[in-house]
Parts: structure tokens; C-alpha cells; sequence
């Protein structure tokens, strides 16, 4: 009989049901595990049955700070007590629930890795030195093993203590083992069940059941105490710099006011300028409090400095110079380079993160026996995917640098076409170009993603080896495609007739594919049930077929589709420059072509002229009607967004944070330029430059989101490459804040955060700080346009 506990929950705890998501990645290595010195774990049979001896279950002290015996998990999956237990699949397919006081893993696949069927607990802290109790029982319906861990939840996600291949079966089992926590201090580790597939393991269905679980801490003698948060710096500032003339704004967050700030030579500590904080405080709505800012444009000299107010301390180093933002600007398009799949990145071009050629054999199409050859291409993000719709985004950035900065067009950003008369950032496109080429359908549609059916370890690319799998066509892969091999027909005629050519002719024949099926595509793109990587859901093709038929037009000037331009703009479609949303890179690109409509538009009609308004739209050339629609959608974004950046001690145009705000930050600067090359208004181009500063430091948790650069910059990105080898590639914008975050670590991290602090540079931290090749392209534009 099961003696019954009162549970008395933590405060603070949060109720996790974590299913896998574009990037939720929680593998095992048991390779990667140290030895185990502790004491064997003590197994009683069917537990409570007469004969097995006394057993009880641990005694329940709840409480904080660290102490002898104190109760970090106790539970009995009774009625009314909160559940706090995860899943993970990689493969797996089963449900989580309770029943008659246990906690049910009901296994329907187990799939084919250990971990693809994983059953975690987290909340709770493991602090070095201590010495932990774990316990609870279990059983299950047929024969089988299973392995249980406590381990890091992030990086190689090695295992503290783990007791593997442990077999049970109909009978209770009570397990219970000792372990001293060696490493540091983790205080949001993860305690896991893998359940998916063991030696001698068939895909038979099967029931887990669990119960009575317990984790002590049984002696905190030696246990080390945690860490004390570290609060941002108050002085933000862009830790790269600023050209000399640019505008240039230090926020200070303080409780207390503020009204002078010196600026100081970083080397000698000498006071070289003097200047005020406005009077106005403005309160963030980031939770960090008040905000003070200055001004200080109208120092001009080069050199190195930081800044000083008295009361705080001294903000990081930044430098003036003509030249600032040029080694960071070539990082962000080298790190392109760094992702390139399917080829060798060399020791001399790629120093540490160089790898031979990886993903390097045919796909199969999913559904068939059919196999592809879809190398190339770059790496998407943290994992080794490659996705159509990332890629056309991430080209459209690319094309719209090369077309709005001249200075972008150099032949020298140390990639291997380097110095063969063809702007690197053409080059860097091409690469991915080509292997969309490859991602095309005889009939036209293009294929949506090609990975493995699950995600892989922390590995380096050339490590992952599984079978390649293509996976089915969408119509907002197909749509983007048409869009961008549209554009590329026109940009790389000067440079390569025949491969504009054949990226005109890819254009035509996925348009024809659009026409045939877009308007009958309801969903969009759903994974296949044995694919369980990034998914890129996107069930409104309307914003991708618009970008098509636009670029189309500007390519050829047939009226064909200007005509579905104007059919597609009399009704709604989405704009934005992310991935799911490209309408606004069809209508700047209209828009610079055919020329910006002043917004309220006036017909200046005659007195008697007694049209309706729907007789005038009518009336109106195909080309005016979507000059007028186009002009006022733009603006109505920019406005709305501008209206919030103005506002805002960081000038950040959100509210609510998005998973990948650093990119909406990016995207929000290009839009703000789009505004100024249109319009001229000066407002718009100063935003637009204010939006790096942002992403250089300036913001409520003083971090340089670009790895590698700035005195506080990310260092843990969630990128496997990275974590492989313990250092951060250069140059990659991490996602940054997220006001939803959705991985274990920063759900816990950042429970009492909001706004624009939701940020932890963490490797755990998928939904925080992965990065993307599509974060990266908006800042490339942004550092192209204005270094």
C-alpha cells in the first residue's frame, strides 16, 4: 500500500510538458560520460510485498538554502498534485499521463535511438560537493531496459550519475541510488528516463509505469553555494562603436537620476569629454526600471574609450572610427561561409571550425524508393537542416545588400571565390542557389527541407550520417523559389549569362507550378509523422505567390503577372521579411522599380465626378493600383513600428518579444531604410542605424548578440558546431530575447523576466539563443548599408 505524502510544492516551480519544437534537441551520449565512483544502486523487487524487507520512502523536508536532507522532488502522481514531468521525442512516438496514482509512459514506438522516447523532470538544482539520494519505483508491462540520468540539459548533454541498459519488467521495482555531484554547480539540470529503443527491443507497444519519486539531498557538507545573479551593466552603449558621425546615445538604467556622464580614454582612464543626461526619465517596459539617456554625437575623435557616471560602474570599452563596423561586417557574411554544407571548409579559411565534406550522399524522396543528389547549400541553424524558405529569405537579404550598398560588393571576404571579379556576397549566394536548384521537382515544385528524420548530437557536420531524407513539396517553398531565382536571373546576367538563364527558366516553370496548385494548398507544409526536424509551418502561401508574380514581372515585364500581382493585392496577404512572411520584400522591390505613392493618396477628381471609390481603383492603371496599395501597407508597418521605436529607452520597436527578436530588431531596420530610400525622411534613417546599436549592446541586458564581438558579447550559442568545440563561431546573431521562451532552461532561467530581459547566454537555451542563417541576413544588410 502506498504510503500517502502531503506534497508541499516549491515556490516558483512551473509546470513543464515540453514536446520537441523547430530545435528542441535533448540527446544522450553515454560515451560522453565520466566514470562513476559512487555507490552501486540498491533494487528492491516488488516493493511493499511481504518478504522484501523494510522500505519506506524518504522523509519529505522541504525548505531553502542548502541543508541535510532536504526534499528537491517528491512525487506521487496523485490527484491534485501538480505534474511537473516533460517529453522529448526523436522518433518515438507515446503519450504521457497519470493513472491510479502513476505516472504512465504509454509507448506506442519507441524509435530507433535510446533517447526517442524521453520522459524528463526538471526544477530543481544539483550543487557541487553534494551528495544526492534518488529514488522511486517502476514497471512495466513487458520485458525491457531503460536507462536514467541526471545531465546537463544543453551542450553534449552528458550525464552527472546515469545507471544504463537497467532492466525491468511486470514486477514493481524499487531503485534507489547515491551520487556526489562532482562537476559545478547546475542549477537547472534535467533528470531524464530514455525509454526509446534498447538491445534486443521490437516496436511492441508497451506501458511504463512510475511512481514514488524522490530526490534528496542528503548531505550539503561540502555542498557548494550557488551563485548570486549577475545584474546587466547599467551603462549601455554599442561595444563595437561608431563611426565618427554618426548619432550616438549611451542609456543609463538606474533607480537613482542621473544628469552627467564623462567619457574616458580606454588606456590612460583620462577624461576626454563631458557630457549631460536629458532630464526626462523614461521607465522601460523591459522590467529593468528607469532609463536615462545622452547624447554624445558631437564627439568625433578616434580612439578607444568607455564611459563613467558617477554612482555606476564604468561601461564597456567602444571605439570611433571610419572603419568600425568593417571586421564585423565581414564576419556576419563569413559566417555563411562557415555553415556551407556538402563541401571541405579549410583549416586556412575556416581555422578551427574547418570540416571535410559532410552530408555528401543522395537523398531519399520521401514516400519513394527514389533517391536525389541535394548537396550543398548552407547548414540552416544550430542543426545541420537545410530548408528552402530559410534559404530564400537569407538570398532576398543578400540581394537587397548587394542592390543598396555599393560598398557591399567586395571580392574579398576570405571565402574561396575570393578575387574571381564576382562580389563575395553574389558568390556566398550562389552556393545556396545552386543547391535549391538541385531542390526542384520535374514538375516545377520545389522541395520544402532535406535532413535527417531526426536531429543529431552535439556532432560536427561531417559526424552526422544518417540517411538524408527530402522531404515533400510545398507551395511556400515554391513560391519563395520562383521569387529569388526570379531576381537571381536578373542580377547575375552581368556576371554569368548562363546561370541567369537557368535560374530564369527554374523561376518560370515554379510560377507555373503556383498557379497550378497555391490556391488548393490549405495547410502548407506539415512533417511527415517520421520527421521530426525543423518543420518551418507556414499554412499562407498568399505573401510568397505576390513575391513570385512580382519578381517575375520585374524580370520579364510580362503583364501576366502584373495582372496576378493586382488579383492577389485586391484581397489581403501578409507582409514582413521573415521566412513565413515575405510580402514587404515584394512591395519595396515594386516599389523601388516602379516608384514610392505619397500615402493618403489624392485623386483630385472634378466636382461632379461621382464615381465610387471601388469605380476608381477600377479605373486605375495595374501598375497605380499596386504603386497605391503597395505605398500604403509599407507604411502603415513602418509607422506602427517606428512609432514604438521612438519611445523606447532602446529603441526596439516590441513590446512582446518574439522567439527570434533579434531578427524582428534586423527586419525593423530594413524596413526603416526601405522608408528613407523611398522617401528621404532622415527620422526613418537614423531608426534604421539605431537598430545595430541595439544589437551591439544597447538593450536591457547589455549584450552584444553578435558572437565574437563587443567586451560582453554571446558566447554559448546553441549551434552544434560551437558546441563540438567549445567555442563560439564568429560573427552569428543569436536569437536573442524571447517573452514566450520555450526550452527547460530559459523557462526556468527567465521566469521573473520580461520584455527585452528574457535573454540567457545559454547552449540549453534553444528557443533564446540559437542562431540562423536568416538572423544573420538582416544584420548583414544593416552593417553593408551603414559601415
Amino acid at each position: 500500500m502506498k504510503r500517502k505524502i502531503l506534497s508541499i510544492l516549491l515556490s516558483g516551480l512551473m509546470v513543464l510538458s515540453v514536446a520537441a519544437c523547430n530545435t528542441g534537441k535533448t540527446p544522450t551520449d553515454p560515451a560522453t560520460d565520466p566514470s562513476n565512483t559512487d555507490p552501486e544502486p540498491v533494487v528492491v523487487d516488488n516493493p511493499g510485498a511481504a518478504g522484501t524487507g523494510d522500505w519506506t520512502l524518504p522523509e519529505v523536508n522541504w525548505g531553502s538554502g542548502l541543508f541535510n536532507g532536504k526534499t528537491l522532488i517528491d512525487d506521487h502522481f496523485e490527484d491534485g498534485e501538480a505534474f511537473e514531468w516533460g517529453t522529448y521525442s526523436n522518433g518515438g512516438l507515446f503519450e504521457l499521463y497519470t493513472e491510479n496514482g502513476e505516472m504512465v509512459v504509454d509507448i506506442s514506438k519507441t524509435g530507433t535511438l535510446d533517447y526517442s522516447t524521453q520522459v524528463s523532470r526538471d526544477g530543481f538544482e544539483l550543487n557541487q560537493g553534494g551528495v544526492y539520494e534518488c529514488s522511486f519505483t517502476i514497471r512495466c508491462d513487458i520485458e525491457r531496459s531503460f536507462e536514467w540520468r541526471y545531465q546537463i540539459n544543453g551542450g553534449d548533454y552528458h550525464a552527472y550519475y546515469k545507471e544504463y541498459d537497467v532492466p525491468i519488467g511486470p514486477e514493481p521495482k524499487r531503485i534507489s541510488a547515491t551520487f556526489t555531484m562532482e562537476e559545478e554547480n547546475d542549477d537547472m539540470p534535467r533528470f531524464c528516463f530514455n525509454l526509446g529503443r534498447f538491445d534486443g527491443m521490437d516496436n511492441t507497444s508497451h506501458k511504463v509505469y512510475i511512481d514514488d519519486f524522490n530526490l534528496t539531498l542528503v548531505d550539503a557538507s561540502n555542498a557548494k553555494a550557488p551563485k548570486e545573479e549577475e545584474k546587466p551593466l547599467a551603462l549601455k552603449i554599442n561595444q563595437v562603436g561608431y563611426k565618427p558621425n554618426d548619432n550616438k546615445k549611451v542609456v543609463a538604467t538606474t533607480s537613482e537620476k542621473v544628469t552627467a556622464f564623462s567619457i574616458c580614454d580606454a588606456e590612460t582612464g583620462e577624461v576626454v569629454y563631458e557630457g549631460t543626461f536629458a532630464d526626462e526619465r523614461v521607465i522601460s517596459k523591459n522590467g529593468d526600471g528607469d532609463t536615462y539617456t545622452g547624447d554624445f554625437s558631437d564627439f568625433t575623435a578616434a580612439g578607444k574609450y568607455y564611459i563613467s557616471v558617477d554612482g555606476l560602474d564604468n561601461s564597456y570599452t567602444f571605439e570611433i572610427n571610419d572603419n568600425v563596423f568593417d571586421d564585423v561586417a565581414k564576419a556576419t557574411v563569413r559566417m555563411l561561409y562557415l555553415q556551407r554544407c556538402g563541401c571541405e571548409t579549410t583549416k586556412e579559411l575556416a581555422d578551427v571550425f574547418a570540416h571535410p565534406e559532410c552530408h555528401n550522399t543522395e537523398a531519399k524522396i520521401y514516400g519513394t524508393n527514389d533517391y536525389i543528389d541535394v548537396t550543398g547549400g548552407w547548414h540552416d541553424a544550430g542543426d545541420y537542416g537545410r530548408y528552402v524558405v530559410a534559404g530564400a529569405k537569407t538570398i532576398a537579404d543578400l540581394f537587397m545588400t548587394y542592390e543598396d550598398s555599393s560598398a557591399s560588393r567586395g571580392d574579398n571576404y576570405d571565402i574561396p571565390e575570393s578575387g574571381n571579379g564576382v562580389p563575395d556576397i553574389l558568390d556566398e549566394a550562389r552556393y545556396e542557389l545552386e543547391w535549391m536548384l538541385k531542390m526542384q521537382a520535374e514538375n516545377g515544385g520545389v522541395y520544402h527541407k532535406v535532413t535527417c528524420e531526426q536531429f543529431p548530437g552535439v556532432v560536427m557536420p561531417q559526424n552526422e550520417t544518417e540517411e538524408l531524407v527530402v522531404s515533400p513539396i510545398s507551395t511556400t517553398a515554391t513560391g519563395d523559389f520562383a521569387a529569388v531565382m526570379a531576381k537571381a536571373g536578373k542580377i547575375y546576367r552581368q556576371y554569368d549569362a548562363a546561370f541567369a538563364s537557368k535560374c530564369s527558366e527554374a523561376a518560370k516553370k515554379a510560377y507555373a507550378y503556383m498557379e497550378e496548385n497555391a490556391e488548393n494548398d490549405k495547410t502548407g507544409f506539415i512533417n511527415p509523422t517520421e520527421i521530426v526536424t525543423g518543420e518551418y509551418p507556414d499554412g499562407d502561401n498568399k505573401d510568397e505567390y505576390v513575391w513570385a508574380a512580382v519578381e517575375l514581372y520585374l524580370a520579364t515585364n510580362d503583364q501576366a503577372y502584373l495582372s496576378k500581382v493586382r488579383e492577389l493585392t485586391e484581397s489581403t496577404f501578409k507582409g514582413g521579411l521573415g521566412w513565413a512572411d515575405m510580402g514587404t520584400y515584394a512591395m519595396y522591390h515594386f516599389l523601388k522599380a516602379k516608384g514610392y505613392m505619397e500615402t493618403p493618396v489624392e485623386f483630385n477628381l472634378p466636382a461632379d465626378d461621382t464615381r465610387s471609390i471601388q469605380e476608381i481603383y477600377a479605373s486605375m492603371s495595374d501598375v497605380d493600383y499596386v504603386r497605391m496599395k503597395f505605398s500604403e501597407k509599407m507604411k502603415l508597418f513602418a509607422e506602427t513600428a517606428l512609432e514604438n521605436s521612438t519611445t523606447d529607452p532602446y529603441f526596439s520597436s516590441l513590446r512582446i518579444y518574439p522567439w527570434g527578436s533579434n531578427m524582428t530588431i534586423a527586419n525593423n531596420g530594413i524596413l526603416y531604410r526601405m522608408m528613407y530610400n523611398m522617401t528621404g525622411d532622415e527620422t526613418y534613417n537614423e531608426y534604421a542605424r539605431y537598430q545595430i546599436d541595439y544589437l551591439l549592446g544597447v538593450n536591457a541586458v547589455a549584450y552584444s548578440y553578435v558572437t565574437g564581438f563587443g567586451e560582453h558579447a554571446a558566447e554559448h550559442p546553441h549551434h552544434r558546431p560551437s558546441q563540438a568545440i567549445g567555442k563560439a563561431m564568429p560573427g552569428m546573431l543569436v536569437g536573442g530575447p524571447n517573452s514566450s521562451p520555450a526550452d527547460p532552461y530559459a523557462i526556468k532561467a527567465l521566469s521573473k523576466k520580461v520584455g527585452g530581459s528574457c535573454y540567457c547566454d545559454n547552449d540549453s537555451a534553444y528557443s533564446i539563443n540559437e542562431i540562423t542563417i536568416y538572423w544573420n541576413s538582416p544584420l548583414i544588410y544593416l552593417l553593408q548599408v551603414y559601415k
